[in-house]
């Protein structure tokens, strides 16, 4: 498969989720983690071979764009060079760690990526590494966050599930819907 096929799969899965992201991003953050993730994702899915996740950084912008950006740029070499999945994401992990200073536990995307990584480097498959994200996805629901805008609301979102980890699990259970053996 190509990188081509998964941001076209993607952009069009996004299409679906751009409001119920918008309403998870509400009650933590401003509202618009939908329309930023699926603006990035079409322009992404326009772009040229080793040119999305680029598009998408452009596209999106702000931090979210960045750091969802570093994920798909390994996800993009991965299916255009063959690089090793959980090498990438494990590289994209450590970076968004070090960039977002945010730490597993903080009510973040991180929440999703990290069990993910896990599973990856434990030579599990991506199905593997999908069910260990939805779990730190689902983990976030009683987290309070340490970080983002989410810290300053009441309570640090508690009871609701973080957008970002949520739009992690969609990033992982595309690549594996369009059958990529990773």
């Amino acid at each position: 498969m190509s990188a081509g096929a998964y941001f076209t799969a993607l952009a069009a899965r996004f299409d679906g989720l751009v409001e119920p992201l918008n309403t998870l991003d509400a009650a933590l953050g401003d509202g618009d983690h939908g329309t930023t993730m699926r603006r990035g994702l079409v322009k992404a899915a326009a772009a040229g071979p080793g040119l999305r996740a680029k598009a998408f950084m452009r596209a999106s912008g702000g931090a979210s764009g960045t750091l969802f950006g570093l994920i798909l740029h390994e996800i993009e070499r991965h299916l255009d060079a063959g690089a090793p999945l959980a090498d990438g994401l494990a590289r994209a992990e450590a970076r968004i760690r070090d960039l977002g200073h945010v730490a597993e536990g903080d009510k973040s995307m991180v929440d999703a990526l990290a069990p993910a990584v896990r599973a990856l480097a434990g030579r599990g498959s991506l199905p593997q590494a999908v069910t260990a994200a939805a779990a730190g996805r689902e983990a976030t629901r009683e987290l309070a966050a340490r970080r983002g805008r989410a810290q300053y609301v009441e309570g640090g979102g508690v009871g609701h599930v973080d957008p970002g980890a949520t739009s992690v699990v969609h990033l992982l259970e595309t690549l594996a819907d369009i059958g990529d053996a990773s």
